[in-house]
């Protein structure tokens, strides 16, 4: 088969295709998309709807790239996976092949998590779903902001934040 072919796999939400402009590389290349993972003892089915491709971008860990499957993808010259870690894929077995492997930069922290739940406070103390359809309806700036209670490790990553926000939030321990 002619021409770089990507396949995108795991991507169980059916999501990847919206959340980013592949038109540049689909200039470049075909891109498959799969829903599934291969788990384990679909070994077989992986290299039957894989040999093919000469990109895998994995969006999760749940897929397993053993040295035997990769002997089994002869046009593989590229994973890139997210996360800062590749527990899945033998990485040996990809050196030995010549196989490039990236990974997202960065390292495991607990501050997305934390990050998100301060956005969702946020919003919610600040009501800005409601106060966003109000503004698409040509209605501006109503409701009043609800009190919120955090607790436990959370709060303690969300700590910085804390004095920022209006009305304060209560800061009690953990019952």
């Amino acid at each position: 088969m002619a021409g770089t072919r990507v396949a995108v796999i795991d991507d169980w939400q059916n999501a990847a295709r919206d959340l980013i402009d592949w038109s540049p590389l689909e200039k470049r290349a075909e891109i498959v998309f799969f829903q599934r993972h291969f788990g384990p003892g679909e070994e077989d089915k992986a290299a039957d709807l894989l040999a093919d491709f000469d990109i895998i971008l994995l969006l999760r860990e749940r897929s397993r790239f053993s040295e035997a499957l990769i002997a089994r993808l002869p046009r593989l010259k590229m994973l890139s996976l997210t996360g800062t870690r590749a527990p899945n894929v033998d990485l040996e077995a990809c050196t030995k092949r010549g196989i490039v492997c990236t990974l997202t930069a960065g390292g495991h922290s607990p501050a997305p998590a934390a990050e998100m739940s301060l956005a969702l406070l946020l919003a919610a103390a600040r009501k800005i779903p409601q106060g966003d359809a109000a503004m698409r309806a040509g209605r501006f700036q109503e409701g009043i902001a609800p009190g919120i209670n955090v607790y436990g490790a959370l709060w303690q990553s969300a700590r910085h934040a804390r004095d920022r926000l209006e009305p304060k939030l209560d800061r009690r321990e953990s019952p």
